[in-house]
């Protein structure tokens, strides 16, 4: 490596903070000249050695060392699977600091998720922090790096800069449900031409999407593609001879594409009516603004000294036209990607973007940047490693820049002697019992429990672990298997999550109540566990349901029910029926009971329907009983937190999504829930976080970045791993992807090469050329992915494949990378537990012979029921009236049901049975003092207190058992949410846990007509997040009809003749490595270059512990603000203004960032 010189020489660490300058509002305030720089004599004051022994840390290797000392100039690192990237990236920002090439707050940081990105500055903060407190340097090393995500960083360019291209910085970003929900209503609304195109609503909404998104990366108009496509028509039809039916359909496909530009225009103007744009819009007017104002990468580059960015190969084209504009030209970038990790192909991303980097990030002189690599894997152990290298052998012979991972000296330990296991089973249910039957045996190995079941196993005892899938169709065998040997399961992301059966539920009866003639969602809840209707009814159900049908069309022409030619089912519905189900006699006793039961609840249910989304989504939870079931589902499997789960899960999707559309449609939320379940890479699954105590299912895209125990590669079979190669996905056939001449990535994707076509017969040729060239991109890609999956695990690797699908007549057998982890296995790198010999070749697909056989109406008790219906009518009878001899049956009952017998004390408790030895009490209804309760003898109120007792003991005893449940601090939360956390953290965490609907006074508050006032009054009208919204932190506040005694006292107060220099000013920091976000209502300049920011309270002052609770959101203002000033926190004061009494309350010794730091961090990490 060269030394250092020229501009490479450092300044002076000493020279202390003057001049630093810190992000700042450009509306506010002016860029200030950087500060001089001292060249030094010498080259680094600090090795990455003497760092690591200096922090305590472990000693950087060789390759590490060399990329934390690299030279501050555009470097590229090719970081293997689990090679320790981050810990890497956060030791260079160390260095750089230390040595004196940076600030902290002249460094950027770039990722592609928030949690990547709260990682990276969590690590980066805490090294920064060691090397304070070693070196004592305080004003040298003040200030924190800006680590973002790329999309909020690019969001920032065009807040701050978009006006130079005339883009409004106050546009709202669409989520994934909102621009769904647009285009949506605009496809089934158009009435322009669609001749030919004969697709259902939703298909041509993905492709207006598609092809939207993908202008946007890559910088493209409707009328460049417009233009294109006029060109290559009359470039292939100028040619002679007959056009061959390939070449047609080819052709058809490109007018199809043009059918769909006027929908693209008019979801664009559509945007533009609204003030809104999507993720592709921010990205492509960010890098447009960059590209087309160099003054913006001045700006930026003399704000961001260093910049890092993470994960490069998954960028987009248009984000590479970003950073290129802002920071290329030598500029010191660092790089980080691994090509084989590229998997992102379908939304923008190309492998060849890691490879390019060099020739476009050049260094001093236009040499191309540096390229160093990180090879040993601290996650994987040696035999895993020898298949993923084996993995990526063709695509380093393929030019991928990467070397083979070596492994790391202390690897995990191995479970139950194996490592890396791989099966070729006979069907595809074979595999699945195949996987199921090898994690139900790494769980019990793990834990040291042979003969344990899996709920009986505690829960820090079970090795994390994951089933990997190539397409979402491959799951529902695989969880069933899991199921059936009792290990509890999730279903990682939205499409996975409207599979569990809660969910379901909640999904059906909302398809029911907006669509009465959804009969398949009716069935499924009429047959399912909870309504139990059997066959017969059912027909006399659909009976009744003809009768009503064909006695409306009798009653409307006045025709005989036998002359209606009409097809009567058309008008029978199934709900109808129910609300007038006819004579009893028609139905079984039992069942016409539940029918009628179910009736009155749907009935119930619908006038509630003007609820917002996420209520009804409550409300339905609650009334199907569906938030008792799975508390209670857990005792026998221990996936009670699972089902909790994912009802919370499904409560937040319609949260979001109400808040994301203006409080959206029921059809539109189903509609936009059959997208998530339809589309086979599903709709943004956000973020995946791994989860102990359960096999987690998901596909391998959403594993990128994870890392489990054990982790098992299914499907690895001609036709699924690697998939079918689908016309769709390029141009020529898929009328919703952009022509590869058009993409900035054209040149690592295969060409149609007509440059030496004569006739038709060579267009048809190259047309042949180019299909076989997708092929082995797309197997390229899917490679890719399988070195991805099997990265994952630490201790224990399975891969698997069969022979025979589900209905397929042809057998299919191992795929090519399956053959060769069984090579790699063979060769000692694991065991090849299964291996079925291939078919013959006239057999039959065996899982087409079996018959399939279901219990209807199933029974969700089964065996148990007889047992479980004698212990509920003993502890009805123990409740009622409480008994000796009744407790004595429930004992007995108990030595014969592990179950029962699990209950048995707590019943005994609940009913305040006497201990041996002691008389008998009676049951009365009593408050603490021994008083007689009020309303004692009202046998409701009594069964409500018996109930509320059985349910509060219950908890109790759980807590007791389970401990307290632990519930993970978001990484963003808002000013309110930091006040709570300071007065009442158990009630943050239950706020977190399950949200609740707030009381309206609260809500009534936001928005005052106080505030509006002094909106008006200020000159400021903004657009709010709801918890930004002026008095989102208070209590206690002024209803809007005391508008008139508020506006006095504030005219008579010292704030009514100022004028603040900012007022609703929005902020985001960083506070010990979560995000809290805000907004401060007004901000005063004091004389001295000082401000004092003023939040405005209409209610009462808070007294003792609330007041203490309530300054956290002053000290959370003054550092915000002292941040986006670039001032020291000391210049900042901060104070209430509580109108009614006219005063204004600055309370002493506000925390610093440092206490509240420590505020956050005394939350205890999960699982600690």
């Amino acid at each position: 490596m060269p030394g250092l010189s020229g501009a490479d020489q450092l300044p002076d660490l000493r020279a202390g903070a003057a001049g630093r300058r810190a992000v700042t509002q450009p509306s506010l305030f002016a860029d200030r000249p950087a500060r001089p720089r001292r060249r030094a004599d010498s080259g680094p004051r600090y090795t990455p050695l003497e760092l690591a022994k200096l922090l305590r840390q472990h000693a950087p290797t060789p390759e590490q060392a060399a990329i934390i000392a690299a030279p501050v100039e555009p470097v590229l690192v090719v970081a293997g699977a689990g090679s320790g990237k981050t810990e890497t990236m956060a030791s260079r920002v160390v260095w750089l600091v230390a040595n004196g090439y940076a600030h902290p707050d002249e460094i950027l940081g770039l990722t592609f998720t928030r949690k990547a990105a709260g990682e990276l500055a969590h690590r980066v903060r805490t090294r920064l922090g060691q090397l304070v407190r070693r070196l004592g340097q305080q004003d040298a090393l003040a200030g924190e790096p800006t680590v973002a995500t790329y999309h909020s960083y690019a969001a920032r360019v065009v807040t701050e800069h978009g006006l130079r291209a005339g883009y409004e910085p106050s546009a709202r970003l669409l989520t994934e449900a909102a621009r769904w929900q647009i285009v949506d209503s605009l496809v089934r609304s158009y009435t322009g031409e669609m001749t030919g195109l004969n697709r259902a609503p939703g298909t041509v909404t993905d492709d207006v999407l598609a092809l939207s998104g993908e202008l946007a990366e890559h910088l493209v108009t409707p009328d460049d593609l417009s233009a294109w496509t006029g060109r290559f028509f009359a470039d292939v039809q100028a040619l002679p001879g007959r056009v061959y039916k390939d070449v047609s359909d080819m052709l058809l496909r490109q007018r199809h594409r043009l059918t769909l530009l006027p929908l693209v225009r008019l979801y664009d103007q559509r945007k533009l009516d609204i003030e809104a744009m999507d993720f592709g819009d921010q990205m492509a007017r960010a890098a447009r603004v960059a590209r087309d104002h160099p003054e913006v990468g001045a700006i930026e580059r003399g704000r961001f000294k260093i910049v890092l960015l993470d994960e490069y190969q998954d960028t987009s084209h248009a984000q590479v036209v970003l950073l290129n504009a802002l920071f290329g030209g030598g500029h010191p970038v660092t790089a980080v990607g691994d090509p084989c990790q590229s998997i992102y192909g379908w939304r923008g991303a190309s492998a060849g973007t890691l490879d390019r980097f060099p020739a476009e990030f050049t260094g001093p002189g236009g040499r191309e940047a540096w390229v160093l690599n990180l090879t040993r894997s601290w996650r994987n152990r040696p035999e895993v490693l020898q298949v993923a290298n084996t993995l990526s052998r063709p695509l380093r012979a393929a030019g991928a820049r990467v070397a083979e991972l070596i492994p790391a000296q202390r690897v995990a330990d191995r479970v139950g002697g194996r490592t890396v296991a791989c099966a070729l089973l006979p069907t595809y249910a074979d595999e699945a019992a195949w996987i199921a039957d090898s994690m139900l045996a790494a769980w019990r190995t793990a834990a040291g429990l042979p003969e344990a079941l899996p709920g009986d196993i505690p829960v820090e005892k079970r090795p994390t672990s994951a089933v990997l899938v190539r397409v979402r169709s491959q799951i529902p065998a695989i969880e069933e298997a899991l199921r059936a040997r009792g290990l509890p399961v999730e279903v990682v992301g939205l499409g996975g999550l409207l599979d569990t059966p809660e969910v379901r539920d909640v999904v059906c009866t909302l398809r029911v109540l907006a669509d009465p003639t959804d009969g398949a969602a009716l069935l499924r809840l009429l047959t399912g566990s909870r309504w139990r209707i059997g066959p017969r009814d059912l027909v006399a159900l659909h009976r009744r349901a003809r009768s009503i049908a064909a006695a409306r069309v009798a009653g409307t022409t006045g025709d005989e029910p036998e002359d209606i030619v009409a097809d009567r089912l058309d008008d029978a519905t199934l709900v109808e029926a129910m609300a007038d189900l006819g004579a009893a006699q028609l139905y079984s006793q039992e069942g016409y009971a539940r029918l009628r039961a179910y009736s009155r609840e749907l009935a119930e249910l619908r006038h509630r329907l003007d609820q917002p989304l996420p209520d009804l989504v409550a409300d339905i939870e609650r009334t199907i009983g569906l938030d008792v079931e799975v508390a209670v589902r857990g005792w026998g499997a221990g996936d009670a937190g699972l089902a909790r789960g994912h009802l919370d899960a499904l409560g937040d999707v319609a949260a979001r999504y109400a808040g994301d559309t203006d409080g959206g449609t029921l059809a539109g939320f189903l509609a936009f829930l059959a997208a998530a379940e339809e589309e086979e890479r599903g709709l943004a699954p956000g973020q995946v976080d791994v989860v102990e105590g359960a096999v987690q299912v998901l596909t391998a895209h959403a594993a990128k970045g994870l890392e489990w125990d054990v982790v098992s590669v299914a499907g690895l079979t001609k036709g699924v791993w690697p998939g079918m190669t689908r016309g769709s996905d390029h141009f020529l056939m898929g009328i919703g992807v952009l022509p590869f001449p058009l993409r900035g990535d054209s040149d690592g994707l295969p060409e149609l090469d007509l440059s030496e076509a004569t006739d038709q017969k060579d267009v048809a040729g190259a047309l042949t050329a180019f299909s076989k060239a997708w092929r082995e991109h797309d197997e390229r890609e899917e490679r890719r992915l399988a070195y991805v999956a099997v990265t994952r695990p630490r201790r224990l690797l399975l891969c698997s494949g069969y022979w025979w699908g589900d209905g397929v007549k042809k057998a299919r057998g191992p795929s090519v990378f399956l053959e060769e982890i069984r090579a790699t296995c063979e060769a000692g790198a694991g065991d090849v537990e299964v291996w079925t010999a291939e078919p013959a070749a006239d057999a039959t697909n065996p899982s087409a012979e079996l018959v399939a056989t279901a219990e209807w109406p199933s029974d969700p008790l089964g065996a148990r029921r007889p047992a479980m219906a004698v212990a509920a009518d003993l502890i009805r009878r123990m409740m009622s009236s409480p008994d000796p001899e009744a407790a004595e049956e429930f004992v007995a009952l108990a030595a014969t049901d592990a179950e029962v017998a699990g209950r048995a004390g707590l019943a005994a408790d609940l009913v305040g049975l006497a201990t041996e030895g002691d008389p008998p009490q009676p049951h009365t209804a009593e408050n603490s003092s021994g008083e007689q309760m009020e309303g004692a003898d009202d046998p409701d109120i009594a069964r409500w207190r018996r109930e509320a007792t059985i349910l509060l003991a219950e908890r109790d005893e759980r807590s007791r058992h389970d401990g307290p449940l632990e519930v993970a601090l978001p990484p963003h939360i808002s000013v309110s949410q930091l006040v709570v956390l300071r007065r009442d953290p158990q009630g943050l965490a239950r706020s977190l846990r399950r949200p609740l609907p707030q009381r309206p006074a609260p809500y009534a508050r936001r928005g005052t007509a106080f505030h509006a006032w002094l909106e008006q009054r200020f000159g400021s009208v903004r657009l709010l997040d709801v918890d930004e919204l002026p008095g989102a932190a208070d209590e206690d506040a002024a209803a809007d009809e005391e508008l008139t005694a508020l506006q006095a006292a504030f005219l008579a107060g010292e704030w009514a003749d100022r004028t603040p220099i900012e007022v609703e000013v929005p902020f985001a920091t960083t506070v010990a490595g979560v995000v809290v976000r805000g907004r401060m209502d007004a901000v005063f300049a004091d004389p001295g270059g000082r401000f004092d920011v003023i939040d405005w309270k209409t209610g009462r002052r808070p007294a003792d512990a609330d007041a203490e609770a309530a300054a956290v959101q002053l000290a959370a203002y003054r550092i915000a603000w002292a941040a986006l000033a670039g001032v020291p926190v000391s210049r900042v004061r901060a104070g209430f203004h509580y109108v009614r009494e006219g005063a204004t309350v600055r309370p002493a010794d506000l925390p610093d960032a440092a206490g509240l730091s420590a505020m956050i961090e005394d939350v205890p990490e999960p699982g600690s």
